[in-house]
C-alpha cells in the first residue's frame, strides 16, 4: 500500500504546489508562512536568468543550491580566505563524477571537516540572503520528500535568517514597498532567542506596548524612522511583533470628496493649512519643523505618493509633485493611494498637536476640521 501524499498548504494550496510572485509574497513573509506550517519540500526561485532553490525540512532550511558561479562552493570559500586561488583550481581538477569540491579540499589537507560544515551552512546563508535582494521574481514550492543526495545539510532557523536577511535589504527597495502603515497598532508576540537581536532592535522592540501605533513608535524611536520601520517588518515577519488592530482615525473617510483627485487633494490642503495656523498660534513659527518632520516620517511608508513631496510656508502639499507621483501608478489605484497617504499625513500632523499642545488641542483641532453636518 503506498503511502498517503504530503498534505499541502494552506492557505496557499494551488495544483502543483505554492506559485506566486515575490513582489506579492517578498521572501521574509513567505519563509515564515512555511515555517508556521512545518513545512517539508524544496522552495524554488526565480529571477531573471538567476535560479536558486532552497530546501526546507520541518520549517527550517536545511540547504541551498543556486545556478550562478558566484554562489558555488569553491567561490564562497575563495571569500571567506578558507582557501587559495591555486587550491580551489586543483579541487576543481579533481573533480570526478559523484565527488563534491568540499570533500576533494578536505582530502586535499587544505580544509578541516569543521571548516567544510561551517563554509556549506555560509553558502546557504548567503544564497537565501541574496534572494532577499530581489525586487521581483517567481517562487514554486513543491511540497515533497527531499533528495537524499546532499550528504552535508545544515539546520536554520527561519526568524534568525528573516531577522539577518532584512537588516540586508537596500532601504530603498522591495523592503520600502513592505513597511507596515502608520495606524497599525502592535503587540509583541513570540519572543526571540537571546542574543537574536541587535541593540538598536532591542530598543525598538521595548517601545512596543500594544497601544502605540507604529507611526507612534516611529516618532519615540532613537534610531529614525527608516531603521525603525524596517525593524518593525522584520518583527512582524519573524513573529516577534502581531498586529493588534488600528488606531481608529481622528477624521474619517465622509469629509474627503467623492469625485476627482484634485478635489482630494485640494480638501486635505485645506486641513493642512488650518493645522499649521493652529499650530503657529500656539507655538510661533517652529510648528513648521515639527510638522515638516511628521511628513518625512509618513514619506518613508508612502512613497509612491509623497516622495520628494514637501510643505509649503502655509502647509499645504505642492501638488505638481503628488501629480508625478500618482501618474506612475495605475490610473485605478491613484484615488485610494491618495487618500490613504494624505489621511495618514493628516493622522501624523494631529499626532504632532497632541504631542506638543495636549489632548484639548487636538480635540480642538479635529472638531474644527470635521465637516458641517
Amino acid at each position: 500500500m503506498s503511502s498517503p501524499s504530503p498534505k499541502r498548504l494552506e492557505p496557499f494550496a494551488v495544483p502543483g504546489g505554492l506559485r506566486g510572485t515575490l513582489a506579492r509574497l517578498p521572501l521574509p513573509e513567505l519563509l515564515r508562512e512555511l515555517q508556521a506550517e512545518a513545512a517539508t519540500g524544496i522552495l524554488s526561485l526565480t529571477s531573471g536568468g538567476a535560479r536558486k532553490a532552497l530546501y526546507l525540512r520541518g520549517g527550517r532550511v536545511v540547504f541551498a543550491a543556486s545556478n550562478l558561479p558566484s554562489d558555488r562552493l569553491g567561490e564562497v570559500m575563495l571569500r571567506e580566505g578558507k582557501i587559495t586561488p591555486e587550491q580551489n583550481e586543483a579541487s576543481v581538477r579533481a573533480l570526478v563524477q559523484g565527488r563534491r569540491q568540499g570533500r576533494v579540499l578536505v582530502e586535499m589537507g587544505a580544509l578541516s571537516p569543521d571548516e567544510l560544515w561551517w563554509v556549506v551552512q555560509t553558502q546557504v546563508r548567503e544564497i537565501v540572503f541574496s534572494v532577499f535582494q530581489w525586487d521581483e521574481g517567481q517562487f514554486h514550492f513543491e511540497e515533497s520528500v527531499l533528495p537524499e543526495k546532499e550528504k552535508i545539510t545544515v539546520d536554520l532557523d527561519v526568524t534568525a535568517l528573516v531577522l539577518e536577511g532584512v537588516r540586508r535589504m537596500d532601504p530603498g527597495g522591495a523592503v520600502r514597498a513592505r513597511h507596515p502603515d502608520g495606524y497599525l497598532v502592535v503587540e509583541k508576540g513570540e519572543a526571540p532567542p537571546e542574543g537574536l537581536l541587535h541593540p538598536w532592535e532591542t530598543h525598538v522592540l521595548s517601545l512596543v506596548d500594544g497601544e502605540k501605533s507604529v507611526l507612534e513608535l516611529c516618532h519615540e524611536s532613537e534610531v529614525g524612522e527608516g531603521q525603525t520601520l524596517k525593524a518593525l517588518y522584520s518583527f512582524l515577519c519573524a513573529g516577534i511583533v502581531r498586529p493588534r488592530g488600528r488606531k481608529v482615525r481622528a477624521l474619517d473617510q465622509d469629509f474627503v470628496p467623492e469625485d476627482s483627485v484634485l478635489a482630494v487633494l485640494d480638501s486635505f490642503n485645506r486641513m493642512y493649512r488650518r493645522v499649521l495656523a493652529y499650530m503657529v498660534k500656539e507655538v510661533g513659527p517652529i510648528a513648521e519643523n515639527v510638522l515638516a518632520k511628521y511628513l518625512n516620517t509618513v514619506r518613508e511608508s508612502r512613497p509612491e505618493v509623497l516622495a520628494e513631496v514637501t510643505l509649503r510656508k502655509d502647509g499645504s502639499l505642492d501638488e505638481a509633485a503628488i501629480e508625478r507621483n500618482l501618474a506612475r501608478l495605475p490610473e485605478e489605484r491613484r484615488r485610494a493611494s491618495l487618500v490613504d497617504a494624505l489621511n495618514e499625513l493628516l493622522y501624523a500632523e494631529l499626532l504632532a498637536v497632541k504631542r506638543t499642545l495636549g489632548s484639548d488641542h487636538e480635540s480642538a483641532i479635529v472638531r474644527d476640521l470635521r465637516p458641517p453636518r
